[in-house]
């Protein structure tokens, strides 16, 4: 079986799982409700005359209900999944899109730069950066604001920078620091907010409070820092039911620790970061966050080669990724990651569900930006496509696993190819180091539709040299166009510039 059969089987397989489990949920809350109706009705018939009300005897009315209830079952389960098909398939509504395309109005930028560790011990540096990562992505989550990068933030980490200096480097409007101490349940943070125009402390705190309350904290600081920023507004994304955070510390500890390993892109920490992240789900198996980046984990040692594409393996990336969605159809990560894989089945209406979902609940989030921005250039909504990708390329030019901002590029030069902007193409191409195969490809179609020479061309002399080998037929599918003619010629195309 292909890589890619095996990779649809196992998708196959979390849709399947979530029909079932939406199957028995319904089938359990039935057969409840349907024996609370018997009691009541029990209870009915001793104390009033069902013969005047309904002309019927109570006898008559409980064997009616005996029957009635359990056949009405499969009508119950039908109805619940027709509504889950439905839902599946409904691609959501853009909560960003006025404030993002309609609106001019500037949006202020705010950083958060590593908190100091406060604690005697080094070992609990893990604690206090995976406290600073949930307030970057809290704040992300805030589609009123911009918010600089867990990367950006983190680079920071042991250098010195002025506030005047974030401001000019980063376009930071704002600045958030502190410092957080953890002695066994307690937990002390200091907080503060600074304009970095002015240099001043706009808001501080401090918390003294039990490790439990470490969300709630999280809660205050966020809705503070926004308020002070651009005044009050509804905050429904730091609504507890909305993120469904565990209350189990060891999970939460245990969950930090595995997505500081992923985070390294090394095989030993993302081996390790597995097992912490098993961990965190033994300690709270309703915790949505360790499922989700232990499926994030094993994506990123299947990309990366640190694990063979076995059976096992994907069915183990396949129930974290069931179980995290399960848990929380609104987890961005886990979106984010579905929608990823339905690009890669060219199912692009799937792919702009979750992408959608995923940007619903995280619009700062560079990786969150790639997979909806794709979404949309696979749509027929190019341009909007292109506003996302240039965010994208905007709060992070270089990924963390990258040396150079090529991945970002490339990705903007095809948006614009698609434009038939090609002279934005050809700006672009400018900035790129080395071509990857698309782009390569793509070029050199725009400058042989010119009548331009490029054999001569440097670029095109070492592309041809590395892709001379490469299955194209595999390759131009994973460019993943809605567009059937424009998969041949690309094929004909790379043929011609094979054997030329």
């Amino acid at each position: 079986m292909s890589d890619k059969l095996k990779t649809a089987y196992f998708f196959i397989k979390i849709k399947v799982g979530e029909i079932i489990n939406l199957l028995v949920k319904t089938a359990t809350a039935y057969v409840v409700a349907g024996f609370a109706v018997l009691q009541v009705a029990s209870i009915v018939v001793e104390n009033v005359s069902t013969q005047e009300i309904f002309g019927l005897s109570s006898e008559s009315l409980m064997q009616i209900l005996l029957v009635l209830i359990p056949s009405g079952l499969p009508i119950a389960l039908l109805l619940a999944y027709m509504s889950k098909s439905k839902k599946l398939n409904t691609v959501p509504i853009d909560e960003s899109d006025t404030a993002e395309f309609k609106s001019k109005n500037y949006k202020q930028k705010v950083g958060v730069v590593p908190f100091e560790n406060l604690n005697d011990d080094s070992d609990g540096e893990f604690l206090v950066d995976g406290i600073v990562e949930d307030l970057i992505t809290e704040l992300s989550m805030i589609k009123e604001i911009s918010v600089a990068t867990r990367k950006t933030c983190f680079e920071l980490k042991g250098t010195s920078y002025t506030a005047e200096g974030l401001m000019h480097q980063l376009g930071l409007d704002y600045l958030v620091s502190g410092s957080i101490r953890a002695v066994q349940d307690k937990l002390r943070i200091s907080v503060e907010l600074s304009d970095t125009a002015e240099n001043n402390v706009i808001w501080s705190n401090k918390y003294d409070r039990i490790k439990t309350d470490v969300f709630d904290i999280q809660d205050e600081i966020v809705t503070k820092i926004i308020n002070s920023m651009i005044g009050e507004i509804e905050l429904n994304s730091l609504k507890r039911a909305h993120r469904k955070s565990t209350e189990n510390m060891t999970s939460y500890e245990c969950t930090l620790r595995g997505r500081a390993l992923n985070q390294k892109f090394e095989k030993n920490a993302n081996a390790e970061a597995i097992k912490m992240l098993d961990a965190a789900i033994e300690a709270d198996k309703t915790n949505p966050l360790p499922y989700s980046w232990k499926a994030c984990t094993i994506g990123q040692a299947l990309t990366l080669g640190f694990l063979e594409r076995t059976d096992d393996v994907m069915a183990n990336f396949g129930e974290a990724l069931s179980k995290a969605n399960e848990l929380n159809d609104n987890d961005w990560n886990a979106n984010r990651i579905l929608a990823e894989a339905h690009l890669t089945f060219h199912d692009y209406l799937k792919t702009k569900v979750y992408a959608t979902k995923a940007y619903n609940a995280n619009p700062n989030n560079p990786h969150v930006l790639s997979i909806y921005g794709n979404a949309l250039l696979r749509t027929g909504e190019i341009e909007k496509g292109i506003k996302i990708l240039e965010k994208m390329y905007e709060l992070e030019p270089v990924v963390l696993a990258d040396s150079n901002s090529d991945r970002q590029l490339a990705a903007l030069f095809f948006a614009h190819y698609l434009n038939n902007d090609f002279e934005k193409c050809r700006e672009i191409f400018e900035k790129i180091s080395e071509p990857d195969l698309r782009t390569w490809l793509l070029f050199s179609d725009i400058l042989l539709k010119e009548g331009s020479e490029i054999n001569g061309e440097s670029w095109f002399g070492a592309g041809l040299e590395k892709f001379r080998e490469v299955d194209w037929a595999i390759e131009i599918d994973r460019f993943h166009l809605n567009d059937p003619d424009a998969q041949k010629e690309f094929l004909q195309l790379s043929e011609r510039l094979v054997a030329a």
